[in-house]
């Protein structure tokens, strides 16, 4: 009796993308002043469940090549994950980048569906506190703080001064563009870094926003606006 022989099977489909999946695209392309394209893929093995992942490859940016791949990579999965409906984002276990430097060189990193959905969560608050830096409304940004950083009473002040300041010099804030996610940590606290720049009329300005890790406990941790 001849054994059976089982292999694993992993194929990449290269079909239309929805509506949903290429306005991710367009955005990361838009973002990274990148070149982007696409492909789906399942693994099958007999006894295991079928996983599908979202296969993103982004090239020929400048942007992506001066940021560590880690950094990039994972904004890049959330945009897309975030561009999809809701069935798409159940339907795909996960999602794949591929990064291309400009001297050719790979990188490829996989975040897991469960992974996405964590950080997307997390990313509300990062949101929140770039768009009411945008429209000047700072005492929103209050409930978003910890404890620990609003027994500074001048905090919001000081907020307030560093837009108003960077206003004057490089003309009005027009938006913010996210860029960059890490995980980062102190003595006390796991964090969720998220990286970006906020859009003055005349210059682009990065900064970094600390959001805790801990499942359930969504609190900005940190911040830190570069001069």
């Amino acid at each position: 009796m001849k054994p059976l022989i089982y292999f694993a099977v992993f194929l990449f489909l290269i079909g239309c993308a929805s509506e949903t999946e290429q306005k991710g695209l367009d955005d990361i392309a838009k973002l990274y002043n990148a070149k982007t394209s696409y492909s789906k893929g399942f693994n099958s093995s007999p006894g295991q469940e079928t996983v599908r992942q979202f296969n993103v490859k982004v090239s020929e940016s400048k942007l992506i090549d001066s940021l560590a791949p880690t950094v990039t990579s994972a904004n890049i999965a959330l945009l897309v994950y975030e561009s999809l409906t809701k069935s798409e984002q159940e339907k795909y276990n996960g999602i794949e980048v591929e990064l291309v430097n400009l001297k050719q060189d790979t990188a490829a990193y996989f975040y897991p569906r469960e992974v996405l959905e964590k950080i997307s969560k997390k990313s509300i608050l990062y949101k929140e506190f770039s768009e009411n830096l945008v429209t000047r409304d700072f005492k929103k940004i209050v409930p978003l703080l910890s404890t620990e950083i609003l027994e500074n009473s001048n905090i919001i002040s000081g907020i307030e001064g560093k837009i108003k300041g960077d206003s004057e010099r490089f003309g009005k804030l027009i938006s913010y563009s996210p860029f960059g996610i890490s995980e980062v940590a102190d003595a006390d606290y796991v964090m969720l870094q998220f990286q970006g720049f906020l859009n003055y009329y005349n210059k682009r300005i990065p900064y970094f926003v600390n959001i805790n890790d801990e499942t359930g406990n969504d609190i900005i941790l940190g911040f830190r606006f570069t001069k």
